[in-house]
């Protein structure tokens, strides 16, 4: 029949130090530094446009002055907030390593972003805009650099896997594995 081919073990895993390093715990070679970059300008945009804009934004729409009272009572403010909340939970999630829970809360808050843009879009649809619309759409940024991120660091996990899967030995009904 065919010629069995044997792929090499796979080294021991390093054993680390106990240390655990926040930015560049995730990724292999390339990897590790297009993980590091991605964290990094996601960490930017979550400071800008969750954490700042996304908590002093909703603030001061309802503690302003110049804002009517029908601005100040729509819920798209509190959709904002916790929106913004919500994404700077994930990043804290994403930087201690858990890329999947981290996109699965991003994808959340994205949900959140557009039920803030559906209801400021409902608010100003008279006078034909959509809100802040600048200040909070883009933490949909975030979301994208979640994906990315997972995409990166999992890939290659599930390669692995699926080429270890591949190359497992099948059950014989006799008993005889062929083992070396």
């Amino acid at each position: 029949m065919g010629k069995r081919v044997e792929l090499p073990k796979k080294a021991e895993p390093k054993k680390s130090s106990g240390r655990f390093y926040f930015f560049v715990d995730q990724g292999e070679g390339g990897g590790k530094v297009a993980v590091t970059v991605l964290k990094v300008l996601e960490l930017i945009v979550t400071t800008i446009f969750a954490f700042v804009l996304g908590i002093f934004g909703p603030l001061c729409i309802w503690n302003g002055d110049i804002v009517e009272a029908e601005v100040k009572t729509d819920p798209s403010a509190v959709w904002w907030l916790i929106s913004s909340i919500v994404y700077v939970v994930g990043m804290f999630v994403m930087m201690f390593g858990h890329t999947k829970t981290a996109t699965a809360i991003h994808i959340f808050a994205a949900a959140g972003t557009l039920v803030t843009y559906y209801f400021y879009t409902n608010l100003f649809k008279e006078t034909g805009g959509n809100g802040p619309s600048m200040l909070y759409m883009p933490s949909l940024l975030i979301t994208l650099f979640s994906i990315a991120i997972m995409l990166v660091v999992n890939i290659p996990k599930w390669v692995d896997r699926r080429i270890e899967k591949e190359n497992e030995v099948a059950p014989s009904i006799l008993g005889d594995n062929h083992k070396k």
